[in-house]
């Protein structure tokens, strides 16, 4: 099983990282890495999780969908392998 890389953006909320987190173990993950940018006085964050699932019976793309139901989530892109590039990569809305 791979790293799979989510790039997540979101609205600054106390506790918001911790839900993020949350949600991805309990639905079968492990967190590999995070990368937080330095905030600036944006509406929103943005975060790269890296992921790995526990067992190969998970979807990178449902929990791609479940974390972009979490309030405040703006967009959800990758789902990727972590050794390719993250450009184009696809929107968690669908």
């Amino acid at each position: 099983m791979n790293t799979q890389i989510l790039h997540i953006e979101f609205e600054p909320a106390e506790g918001a990282i911790l839900r993020l987190i949350g949600l991805v173990e309990r639905r079968g993950y492990d967190v590999r890495s995070i990368s937080l940018p330095s905030a600036s006085a944006q509406e929103n964050m943005s975060l790269d999780l890296g992921v790995m699932a526990r067992d190969a019976s998970r979807d990178i793309g449902v929990l791609r969908r479940q974390i972009h139901r979490l309030v405040g989530v703006r967009r959800v892109l990758g789902g990727m392998d972590s050794t390719k590039k993250r450009a184009g990569g696809q929107n968690g809305e669908g």
